[in-house]
């Protein structure tokens, strides 16, 4: 009997031993991943360190550029010297309200023509037409975003005019299109000179 009870004591004595062992064994892979995961950030703190030092040191070369001497020296001209710079400005301005507004009339005036169609597929040429004879006749000012804006604003018009003349005979109706149309066209009517 004795001897049972010694080696149940070993048994026990083992088991304890072989899971101590196997916990011992899970416990140091969590320290190795946690070394890891605190290398990594580490790592990480030292690369946003150097982007910080980078971004200092071009903020430093900016501002030391921007208040260089050897930049263009300010003259001091009259200032009746300087005025003829804004006529300039204001010429081209004119010229490119001028040039809008000549390509706005036009496509108002086709918009109307095809909103006088019955046919959808003639309506959609029309527009399309309408369209690019906009975009060609505004090609020098795209760079603008007056003009840029103003022929993304248009392209929907042409598409709202086509969808309009497409439903004139639906039961839902067209109305919201055809004010777009004519509030629009009122802005065009409103804003350039009469020619």
């Amino acid at each position: 009997m004795k001897n049972i009870g010694m080696w149940s004591k070993v048994y026990w004595l083992l088991l304890v031993v072989f899971v101590g062992s196997i916990s011992d064994v899970r416990s140091q892979d969590l320290f190795r991943e946690i070394d890891q995961v605190k290398k990594e950030v580490s790592d990480l703190k030292k690369e946003l360190s150097d982007l910080r030092n980078t971004v200092d040191g071009l903020r430093k070369a900016l501002l030391k550029a921007a208040s260089s001497p050897t930049l263009q020296p300010v003259e001091t001209a009259p200032p009746k010297e300087q005025q003829p710079a804004k006529p300039e400005i204001a010429v081209e301005e004119k010229e490119m309200t001028k040039t809008i507004c000549q390509a706005v009339g036009r496509f108002f005036t086709e918009t109307d023509a095809a909103m006088r169609t019955d046919n959808s597929d003639a309506a959609e040429a029309g527009m399309r037409t309408a369209l690019q004879r906009m975009n060609t006749s505004l090609q020098a000012y795209t760079s603008t975003h007056r003009a840029s804006k103003l022929l993304r604003i248009y392209e929907g018009l042409a598409w709202d005019a086509y969808v309009a003349v497409e439903l004139r005979h639906s039961v839902q109706g067209n109305q919201d299109l055809i004010d777009s149309l004519r509030r629009h066209k009122k802005k065009y009517v409103d804003t350039c000179p009469k020619q």
